[in-house]
């Protein structure tokens, strides 16, 4: 157990390493905040001609509970309040003040210093919260809803909007939002050429839409599972599927579809916490759990997802940022605390099956859990976000686990369907050899009764001195026995002998020749079970062989069996025609999809027994060579 448990120590501590060492590198490398070039200072960014993509992550000078129409800055310069910000230094407009209210309005400015030669640019704005209109030099580019008060209207698509600039070029978007819990800019600007901004969004949304489709086809089969087995495991893992789709397709629908605020967000937050209680329930399922702890915890985390949904629903009637701050610390300590026990239950049973598989995928997704919370300023460029690649993970290995042990209970269908069907060789076998008994008895008896009759006659002739007569009637007697077919006794092991005899008969009925030279002594050191499954499973493959070819080609069975220096031979070997597969020393079936069960039940008798078996063809012919140490009766 010592052991166990320190192999799952270092397991979590080289996994959690590992993905750490990934989030870290995708930090760097796939970071819009750590992205090379030049950043904004005190509102002002300077862009080089070569230079054809930035990512504005700050500094703007944010005018706060203002919604500044073009020309208005110009016209009361200096009398508005400003300060500085970074795109994402807030939760929201309350800007870290807990008591003022989360919603209102705001405004973005920036002033881009260009080239003198006129150019096309392109600025690419993700899911600002929750409308907005975008100016460039006091002129309306785009707008995405309606920020104005009166006419307020939500709406959120991710947008890319060109326009010609030069020289000093101010960029203004005013914000209005009454309705998200993330209120204003959340999401990096992307600014550049047209052809840079829009390659890096249409390889983001090409990015989401693989990772969509490939959770959609693990999903399919997860249902396909469950239709087939009525796996309770395999309806939770589809449900975790759909949880995992419905908290990451935002991108890939906001690019297309523009959406209000609610229910979507609420939805996205109600899949989250789902997706950790199907993990809970599918981890209790996979090892066997019959306590109650992980049912009450996936019951709590959807009960959690419910009461979130609901209050994204209903939170624009937050008077202050404090409720949703005392939310979200509920929230993160209930995601910790999910994933911990996950890990712990992993650890604490990773002496069972496939535990090891879970504790990789749940070690990845807590690992994700700390990378979202230690580098807070990420934001992908073209990748997924450490959440969305934990949960890949964490899916994979799930389904990893389950593709497992589906494939072992079909291992063991197979092998125990393998078995039965021996079995009811094994019975069909003793009854025809006890049939054969029954019936010699029977003749026995007929003879002993007959017997009465002829030795009647015989003294009859005798006394009557008709020698001649009489060596004339036993002649004719001798005859008629002679005729009648001999009992067959292939060895002295019997239950070896009503083997062969089964299969004899089912050559002799398809006029197959079996040649047999049998010493087989009637005890020794291995047990009758081993010797029945050897001779029981090389026979029947041999006599499958042989029965599929032509008569013209003469095809046989050969049995050979003999004792020498302590050792065990046995030789048999079968004409064939069909070609023969094989991969090493395993050999693929005829009967079933997979290798052959009864070649590989024969290895592992000779190899437990302390011998070895070779499999050879030539010419046409199948040969099984066995050789095994044995001690006679004399010595057992």
């Amino acid at each position: 157990m010592k052991k166990k448990r320190k192999y799952s120590l270092i397991l979590v501590i080289v996994v959690f390493v590992l993905s750490m060492g990934v989030f870290f590198l995708l930090y760097y490398v796939d970071n819009k905040y750590t992205a090379r070039g030049d950043q904004a200072i005190q509102g002002i960014l300077y862009v080089r001609e070569d230079d054809p993509l930035h990512y504005l992550t700050g500094e703007w000078e944010y005018y706060p509970d203002l919604l500044l129409p073009p020309g208005e800055l110009e016209k009361h310069k200096g009398e508005y309040y400003s300060r500085y910000i970074s795109i994402g230094e807030y939760g929201g407009m309350d800007l870290g003040d807990k008591d003022k209210s989360p919603f209102g309005s705001g405004t973005y400015r920036m002033t881009l210093v260009l080239p003198e030669k006129e150019k096309r640019y392109a600025i690419g704005l993700v899911e600002v919260f929750s409308s907005y209109n975008l100016y460039v030099n006091g002129n309306l580019v785009g707008q995405v809803g309606n920020p104005d008060l009166e006419n307020y209207k939500e709406q959120i698509q991710n947008r890319v909007f060109t326009f010609e600039g030069k020289g000093n070029t101010e960029i203004m978007i005013a914000v209005t939002d009454r309705h998200s819990v993330s209120s204003g800019i959340q999401f990096v600007p992307v600014f550049g050429l047209p052809l840079q901004v829009n390659l890096i969004r249409g390889l983001s949304i090409v990015g989401d839409a693989v990772y969509l489709a490939l959770t959609f086809c693990v999903f399919l089969f997860a249902v396909y599972m469950f239709v087939r087995t009525k796996k309770a495991e395999f309806c939770f893992f589809a449900l975790l599927c759909i949880c995992v789709m419905g908290c990451s397709s935002y991108p890939v629908l906001h690019a297309f579809v523009p959406v209000k605020v609610q229910p979507a967000y609420g939805l996205e937050a109600l899949f989250y916490y789902l997706m950790f209680a199907c993990v809970v329930v599918v981890q209790q399922k996979i090892l066997c759990d019959e306590g109650n702890f992980s049912k009450i915890l996936a019951i709590v985390l959807a009960v959690a997802g419910v009461l979130i949904f609901v209050t994204e629903l209903l939170c624009s009637g937050i008077q202050s940022a404090g409720g949703l701050y005392l939310v979200s610390g509920i929230t993160e300590v209930m995601k910790w605390f999910s994933a911990f026990y996950l890990m712990f239950r992993s650890v604490k049973d990773i002496q069972q099956k496939y535990s090891s598989v879970l504790l990789v995928g749940i070690t990845a997704y807590a690992s994700s859990l700390a990378a979202d919370r230690i580098w807070k300023a990420y934001e992908p460029i073209v990748g997924g976000w450490f959440t969305e690649f934990g949960a890949a993970v964490l899916v994979f290995c799930v389904g990893l686990t389950l593709w497992i042990e589906l494939a072992n209970a079909y291992r063991f269908q197979l092998i125990y369907g393998e078995y039965s069907r021996q079995m009811e060789q094994k019975l069909l076998m003793q009854k025809q050899h006890y049939e054969e008994l029954t019936q010699k008895m029977d003749e026995i008896s007929k003879m002993r009764h007959d017997m009465r009759h002829h030795l009647r006659t015989v003294m009859a002739y005798a006394q009557q001195e008709k020698y001649e007569e009489l060596m004339k009637y036993l002649q004719e007697y001798a005859s008629v026995m002679t005729k009648e077919e001999k009992t067959v006794c292939y060895c002295r092991n019997m239950a070896v002998d009503a083997v062969i005899h089964f299969y004899a008969g089912e050559l002799k009925q398809r006029g197959i020749l079996l040649e047999h030279d049998m010493m087989l002594p009637e005890n020794i050191s291995i047990s009758d079970t081993d010797l029945c499954k050897i001779y029981g499973n090389l026979l029947e493959n041999a006599v499958d062989a042989v029965a599929e070819q032509s008569r013209e080609k003469n095809p046989y069975v050969k049995i050979l069996t003999k004792i020498k220096n302590k050792k065990l031979l046995i030789e048999i070997s079968n004409t064939y025609t069909n070609e023969i597969q094989r991969k090493e020393d395993r050999f693929y079936s005829t009967k079933h999809g997979g290798f052959g069960i009864g070649t590989a039940s024969v290895t592992e008798v000779v190899q437990k027994a302390g011998g070895y078996v070779t499999f050879c063809t030539e010419d046409g012919v199948f040969k099984v060579n066995i050789f095994l140490p044995v001690k006679i009766a004399a010595e057992v």
